[in-house]
């Protein structure tokens, strides 16, 4: 926030506080002091009260609330301040005084349950406490819009709040509560925080800088002493009513970058926000918040923006937990620009943040979204209930989760077609959750990982390990309303399969989304846990057998092993045989990876199977296994440099520092010689700093090695900070290998490190396969490029054949090319060749697989295939079935083409839907395409059809398939 909008107000009021705590001294000194907890009480009555009563007597009320606010001086900690019920105020009211930690001052209200109504006219705020602390405000009506105008939010730009609360360079402020408020009719700014507008005080504002209740904490000069840091501690929202707002509902803000500065002990329980303009809840730099028990609606439902908005989200917090509440209805006016999810886990988390026990439907933008910028942490969402919630926004995710993430027990549902959408995120792990999409759905991504889980309607994820699919018996699911009651209908029926189907789940909250306790019998798989269940198993699972290393490095050990029930691996527990500590655990897994071990060592270990309900199996037979010798690492400093190379620091630097050059003729060199301790097969590695657009795609790497060498052309564009890997390569023992890279490229070359990593039991004896690639699939006539053949092992280690000098033999079906004896193939003419390799090593014979390569001028594309969900040749129609169709496009002409690849399915009325994927494919390129189509739920009389289009010709394809039901009978 800019200085000048802060100091034209800030400097009056911090005046105004200065004054009062003055007053209030002074008031001290002639005032009989009152017994903690029974201090006086002033009323106040806007009909029938006289600023110069008492105020200390029902019959002798104040009148103006501004009279309170000039009355700081009497008040002590204890005392109350009350309001007549049915009083009406159109003036803001500042609280200017504080009781103690000990004992606070309540504003409140007395005589009657109608609430004291404040309104604020249109201006900042209609309640406001600055700098003051122990102070409850609750029972009050709050509004704050101009009564000669109520739209004129909607022409021009007004900051308005109804509870606007502030700290700033007076140290942290204590026990502020909000409670029982009702407030409503804040016409304040909805527009998007990344945007900026002008205020009607000339001021540069958006949503941020308002809300029904909005918490600042505020720093703006350059030498506050430490003491004086602003923010809250023990800060309460709670049981309040917001509704019909044009602004954001609760919105805490901070700008301290010291987390021992950032708000704490932050609670936002029981109140409905119904009916914003903007977000619902937004908590920010706080530690630890907790948010629970609201119920959220019709978010944005009156907004003037709509921009990337959400139901509730934090924002720069340490650790958050999000629990018990419903989140329905976030709108959004335009995909493109939209989040409009139940939750969010914004920028600048830190630490772990748990989702659990809330109830989500109908939100246009999805479940849940994060910023992937959490740190040091990861997010949990357990035991919640998502009712078709959509993926309308900008990512077209239902969950666009990036963060670490564990999502356990919880219950996606969708019955209208819309369908579950995960972002692809690595990073996430799903256990015993029921993907509910009775309409069919689109393919579940890749890189999550998939345990134990329920995919009804849908294709499950390939890479799933236990996947079920099928029904799984809701009491009364999908009924529309609002009501944390409604979530009932997702408890499973007695006849349920999942009852008893789940992974036991350790530090699981000790209870399910009703309350009821973890577990009963085998736990089961959603979101309730049946209490009658008497489905148990405890018999421990079998001792895993055929320990092995898989793999291992100078600090790292892979271990393998066989435990298996019902063909599904499980979980694994390893610990180290000389101590009997643990030392890591897999889920559903034989095979783990230890790291951060000491090199050239022996260890032992030995592992213990864990079944899906947590019995343990005995211990597997002991391994010991020894790392390698450590790996060598020369750095930029210690490599020989020719030419006038030029120092870097940091930049994901490996030691921070690096050096780099410009592109040039190949004379200007850095050369990494290692001292290595044993002849053999070494891994080498490069780390570079992080790459720009002017750094070389194509810079060259050559290894230098016992008997050869290879060069490898890498992209320095990319993202730097970590090892990546040239090739596995034989050495001699001391200092006869290098890696040299030259400055003959396309753009500046960078130079930082490279590792040399012995592999132990390494070598042409341990090749169990060999594997042919190529660059490219297509050449033009007379064009050349180099074929790879590497020997594999077991563990995916290849080694370059090539260039370690073995004689590879090369055949081809075509003319079209011919092949060196060191695999270079040039084309010769037109036409497409088959290539195959085979080597012998060690007396044994290998042939490789085989690859196409075409070339000469032209387009093709391949018929389309069409498969069903489990990726087998469509066999029928089925209702809300999916069908997936692919083609390949090869482009082998000097201008880029663009191809489209078009399902369609088609019924005695017409079209029924469509789906398709463009592609842009460059000069001798080529490219895969996919697209995937849910049937509609009545495929009598209906037919598919699949084609490839360029855009040239209407009525003629590129190819295409139509499929009739009789054709697949």
């Amino acid at each position: 926030m800019k200085t000048n909008q802060l100091l034209k107000p800030m400097l009056v009021m911090a005046l105004a506080a200065i004054l009062a705590v003055m007053s209030i001294t002074s008031g001290f000194a002639g005032k009989p002091a009152a017994a903690a907890g029974s201090g006086m009480i002033y009323y106040v009555d806007s009909a029938a009260g006289n600023n110069s009563s008492s105020g200390t007597d029902k019959n002798s009320p104040w009148k103006t609330l501004s009279h309170v606010s000039e009355s700081a001086s009497l008040f002590r900690p204890g005392d109350q301040i009350l309001l007549k019920a049915g009083s009406v105020w159109n003036e803001s009211f500042d609280v200017t005084f504080s009781g103690s930690d000990d004992n606070g001052i309540t504003i409140g209200k007395y005589g009657g349950d109608i609430k004291p109504v404040i309104n604020g006219g249109g201006g900042n705020y209609a309640v406001r406490i600055q700098n003051q602390q122990n102070v409850t405000v609750q029972d009050i009506e709050i509004t704050n819009f101009n009564a000669n105008d109520y739209d004129d939010y909607k022409t021009d730009y007004y900051r308005r709040s109804g509870v606007w609360v502030q700290a700033y360079h007076n140290g942290p402020m204590n026990n502020i509560r909000l409670v029982g408020l009702d407030i409503h009719d804040i016409t304040g700014i909805s527009v998007t925080g990344e945007s900026w507008v002008e205020d009607t005080d000339g001021e540069s504002v958006n949503k941020n800088f308002n809300a029904a209740i909005m918490v600042n904490a505020w720093e703006w000069d350059a030498n506050v002493p430490a003491d004086k840091h602003g923010y809250y501690k023990n800060f309460t929202v709670e049981n309040c009513n917001i509704h019909d707002i044009k602004t954001i509902g609760i919105n805490m803000d901070g700008y301290m970058n010291d987390p021992d500065t950032y708000h704490k002990n932050v609670v936002i329980r029981g109140n409905t926000i119904n009916k914003t303009g903007s977000d619902g809840i937004i908590i920010g730099v706080a530690n630890n918040p907790l948010i629970e028990h609201n119920s959220v609606y019709d978010v944005a439902i009156d907004s003037v923006d709509g921009k990337w908005i959400a139901g509730v989200w934090v924002w720069k917090t340490i650790g958050a937990t999000i629990q018990y509440n419903e989140v329905a209805r976030v709108h959004y006016q335009n995909s493109s620009n939209t989040d409009s999810n139940a939750f969010d886990v914004d920028i600048q988390a830190q630490g772990n943040h748990l989702f659990q026990y809330n109830y989500s439907h109908d939100n246009a933008g999805g479940f849940t979204m994060d910023m992937g910028q959490l740190q040091n942490g990861t997010t949990t969402y357990r035991y919640n209930i998502s009712q078709n919630d959509a993926h309308h926004g900008f990512t077209g995710n239902t969950l666009n989760i990036s963060d670490p993430t564990l999502f356990y027990n919880n219950v996606m549902y969708n019955d209208n077609g819309d369908g579950i959408v995960i972002k692809d995120n690595s990073k996430a792990s799903f256990i015993n959750n029921i993907f509910y999409t009775s309409k069919g759905n689109a393919p579940y991504p890749a890189g999550p990982k998939f345990y134990n889980n329920d995919f009804y309607g849908s294709a499950p994820p390939s890479q799933g390990v236990n996947n079920l699919t099928v029904d799984p018996k809701f009491a009364d699911p999908g009924k529309s309303g609002d009501g944390m009651a409604i979530a009932a209908g997702y408890k499973l029926r007695a006849d349920s399969p999942l009852i008893g189907a789940g992974k036991a789940i350790e530090g699981n909250g000790g209870k399910d989304f009703q309350g009821n306790p973890l577990y009963t019998g085998s736990p089961d798989i959603g979101a309730f846990e049946d209490p009658n269940s008497t489905i148990s198993d405890t018999a421990a699972p079998a001792k895993p057998s055929g320990l092995a290393a898989a793999d291992k490095s100078d600090t790292a050990i892979t271990l393998s092993w066989d435990s298996l029930e019902n063909n599904v691996p499980l979980d694994g527990d390893i610990y180290d045989a000389s101590t009997g500590k643990k030392v890591a655990s897999v889920m559903m897994s034989n095979t783990a990876e230890l790291t951060g071990l000491t090199p050239d060592t022996s260890y032992a270990f030995y592992v213990v199977s864990k079944d899906m309900l947590g019995n343990a199996s005995a211990a597997s037979d002991p391994l010991t296994v020894k790392t390698t010798i450590p790996a060598v690492i020369v750095d930029n400093a210690e490599a020989s440099l020719t030419g006038a190379w030029v120092p870097g620091t940091a930049n994901a630097s490996y030691q921070n520092d690096y050096v780099t050059i410009a592109k040039g003729s190949g004379s200007n060199t850095a050369a990494w010689t290692p001292e290595l301790a044993k002849d053999g097969y070494y891994s080498v590695y490069y780390q570079l700093p992080n790459g720009s657009a002017s750094r070389a795609s194509n810079a060259p790497f050559t290894v230098n090695f016992d008997g050869g060498s290879k060069t490898y052309a890498v992209n320095e564009r990319l993202p730097g900070g970590s090892w990546v890997l040239l090739g596995i390569h034989k050495f001699k023992a001391g200092t006869t290998g290098n890696v040299r890279l030259s400055d003959k490229a396309n753009g500046e070359v960078a130079a930082d490190a490279v590792k040399f990593l012995f592999n132990d039991e390494f070598g042409t004896d341990s090749i169990t396969r060999v594997a042919l690639t190529t660059d490219k699939l297509q050449l033009k006539i007379g064009e050349t490029m180099g074929l790879s053949v590497k020997g594999m092992n077991g563990a995916g280690k290849a080694l370059d054949l090539i260039s370690e000098g073995m004689a590879v033999q090369f055949t081809s079906d075509n003319a079209a090319v011919s092949i060196s004896g060191d695999g270079v193939i040039t084309g010769v003419s037109q036409g497409t060749a088959t290539i195959g390799a085979s080597v012998t090593i060690n007396g044994v014979a290998f042939t490789s697989n085989h690859v196409k390569v075409i070339v000469g001028p032209g387009f093709s594309v391949q018929e389309p295939s069409i498969t069903d969900s489990s990726g087998l040749p469509l066999a029928s129609f089925s209702s809300f079935g999916l069908v997936t169709a692919s083609t390949f496009a090869v482009n082998s002409t000097d201008i880029q083409q663009n191809v489209t690849l078009i399902m369609a399915v088609y019924n005695r009325k017409g079209l029924v839907k469509t789906s398709m994927q463009n592609a842009v494919i460059k000069s001798y390129d080529n490219t895969e395409l996919n697209i995937s189509l849910v049937m509609p739920e009545d495929v009598s009389g209906c037919y598919l059809k699949v084609f490839v289009w360029d855009g040239k010709d209407e009525m003629h394809p590129l190819a295409a398939r139509t499929i009739y039901p009789d054709s697949l009978n």
